[in-house]
This record gives structure tokens, sequence and C-alpha cells, in this order.
């Protein structure tokens, strides 16, 4: 009975998604954010009919991994490199700002110094997904934009990890620098290996396949690279989606245009998953409690313009249509504020009402940007 009820819920969350996601296109709206609304529907903040599992939280983790596993198909290595120091550039002042200014305000509500510090560490990190699935919908993978966004969002999810690790740190009563520097050090390590030797030994990888003759060759080296490296990058602290994102990278250096073909099936199966659990994690009821309206919109326009004004200021150099579309593409925060916010609040450093008020957060970064996106990418052009 259990395995049917597990099968019933994926069911549910595929069909409910595809059937928003129609709706939502018949609309003009984001279909993304169908999936999102699906997700509302079915979980605890709509009609209860699906709980979270970790069956169902492994197919969340697979949809993202695919999701960007397809974007990194688009990219390639050299060009990545080429931007490498402006999206290190635009992480960084997308880090610093919105930690600073969001510290602050919340110093000035009342809270004491450590739950400001930790409120203000889930506006660091940017959700990835969120932007990576409108820059697929709207073919922009190709765009330098898009390549900076993607540069960007990886070296601040460094940024951010070794953020919440001082910050943990600090709520426990010390910092372990030994233990922020080694996040560091691994996290570059890694990084540097893919980048010098990831084209050449995945070429190296494909003809040795070849040798022996096995059907499918591409897709089992592209799979094994998919979760070999999600797995080493969950193992190192950052999250799997980077590593996946990377073995996207790497299988685009063998130039095979069918590629994206073959995964195109996979993708439309598991990447809903993915965004209909962002959904069922957000409880309406929770974001209008407490009389925390002022400060949660407060909070949520400093996620906005701190990652708007750091991030479009560190692609200076590419000129105005860049810089505000990297500044926009940087501000959902989706999982990874709530994540931060689960953290927190189990630690008992943050207030139930700082909770929700971050989570306000995270749900209107993560539904407007969708809108901001495809608007600008029609009327205000990407470059």
């Amino acid at each position: 009975m259990e395995h049917a009820g597990i099968l019933l819920s994926l069911f549910l969350i595929f069909i409910s998604a595809k059937l928003f996601n129609y709706l939502f296109q018949k609309l003009h709206i984001p279909p993304m954010l169908g999936e999102i609304a699906a997700g509302v529907v079915l979980g605890a903040g709509g009609l209860h009919l699906i709980t979270e599992t970790p069956v169902l939280n492994a197919f969340s983790e697979l949809g993202a991994m695919m999701l960007l596993f397809v974007v990194g198909l688009h990219t390639r290595l050299k060009d990545m490199l080429k931007i490498g120091i402006d999206a290190t550039i635009v992480a960084t002042l997308g880090v610093a700002l919105p930690l600073a200014l969001g510290y602050f305000f919340i110093l000035s509500t009342g809270h004491r110094g450590t739950e400001a510090l930790f409120v203000a560490t889930a506006l660091v990190a940017t959700s990835v997904g969120i932007t990576a699935r409108v820059l697929n919908d709207l073919k922009l993978e190709h765009t330098v934009s898009a390549k900076i966004i993607l540069g960007a969002a990886v070296a601040d999810d460094i940024l951010g990890l070794l953020v919440l690790a001082a910050v943990t740190g600090e709520t426990n009563g010390h910092i372990d620098v030994y233990k922020i520097l080694s996040l560091l050090v691994v996290a570059v390590l890694f990084l540097a290996g893919v980048f010098l030797l990831g084209g050449r030994s995945v070429k190296l990888l494909k003809s040795r396949l070849e040798r022996l003759k096995l059907e499918k060759n591409e897709f089992i080296l592209s799979m094994s690279l998919l979760l070999g490296l999600s797995f080493l990058t969950s193992f190192i602290g950052m999250a799997g989606i980077v590593g996946a994102f990377f073995a996207g990278l790497l299988m685009a250096e063998l130039e095979d245009e069918h590629l994206g073909d073959m995964f195109d099936s996979m993708y439309e199966f598991l990447v809903p998953f993915f965004f209909v659990m962002i959904g069922m994690k957000i409880q309406p009821g929770q974001l209008f409690s407490g009389g925390i309206m002022l400060v949660a919109t407060v909070y949520t326009l400093i996620a906005i313009a701190g990652k708007y004004i750091g991030c479009g200021l560190g692609a200076v150099r590419y000129g105005p249509r860049v810089m505000n579309f990297v500044g926009l593409g940087m501000i959902p925060r989706g999982e990874v504020g709530m994540i931060v916010a689960l953290i927190g609040l189990n630690m008992g450093v943050i207030s139930s009402s700082a909770y929700a008020v971050i989570i306000f957060m995270v749900v209107v970064t993560t539904l407007i940007t969708p809108f901001v996106l495809q608007f600008v990418s029609k009327y205000g052009g990407v470059k």
C-alpha cells in the first residue's frame, strides 16, 4: 500500500504540473509558475492531497539536476572561462550588499544580532534553478547575460556556503576558520579540475566507450557525469545541482548536436517535480500572520534591490542592458532561502515571525522573476 501511495503522489504531481503549465501558457503567464501553483494546490497550503516524503524530495532533486544539466549542455567551457572574473565580481557584490542591508534592517526592527545575521544570510544565495528554467523557456541560454548569471550562480553558491558556515559558527559561539578555509580550498580545486582537465577527460572517456562498442555510450557517459559530479559537489558542501551543471558543460565539449534531443523526455518528466515541490512548501497562511507584513515587505524590497544593484554593478563593463538583465536574473532565492530559514528555525536562532518574513521574501522573489525576465526579454532586449 505504501508503494501505491507513492505512485499516486507521483501521478498527481506530474498530471497537475502539466495541466497548470498548459493553463498558464494559455493565459500568457510563465508556465513555470503554473507548476509552482500546482504545488500550492496539492500541498499543505491548498488541498492537503500530498505531503513531502523522501521519495518526492529525491524526485525534486533529480528534477533540479536535470534542469541544470540541460542548461549546461547549451554552454561552453571556454565561454564560462571568458566571463569567470566578471561572474565572480557579480556574485561577490550580489552577496555582500544584500547581506549588509538585510543585517542592519533586521537589527533596526529590534531583533538581536545573531538572529539578524541569520535572517540576512537568507538573502545571500540565488536560486539558479528558477532563473535557469526561465532562460531555457525563453531560449536565452546563449546570451552573454545568461552566461554571466550562470557563472555568478556557481560562485554565489560557494560564497553562500562560506557565509552560512561562518554564521552558523558565530551562532554556536565560535567560528571554525579551518572549516571555512577547507571548504573554500576544496571548492576551488574542484572548479580548477573541471576547467583544466574536464573537456579532454570527457573526450577520452567517450573514445574508450566507443571502443567497447556500447550502445548509447553518450547517454551512459552523460548520466555517469551527472550523478557523479552531483555527488561530489554535495559531498564537499556545495549544491548537487552545481555538479549537474558542470556535467552538462563537460558533455557540451563533445559538440554532439543530438545530446539535447536525447534528454528532452527526461527533462519534461523530471523538472516539473522540482517546481511543484517548491510550491508545496508555500503556505499562504504563514505569509499574513502575526502582523509581519510591513517588515516582510521592506525585507523583500531589500532582497530585490540588493541583488539587482550589487549584481548589476558587477556587470557594468558590459553595458546597461546586460547589467539590467543580470541584476534581475539573480533576484530569486527559491529553495535556497527556505533551507537557510529552516536551519535557523531548527537551531532556535530565529523566531517563527522571522521565519515567516524569510518565506514571504522567498515566495515573492520566486514568483516575480519569471514575469520580469519575460517582460525585459520581450521589450527591453537581451544581449
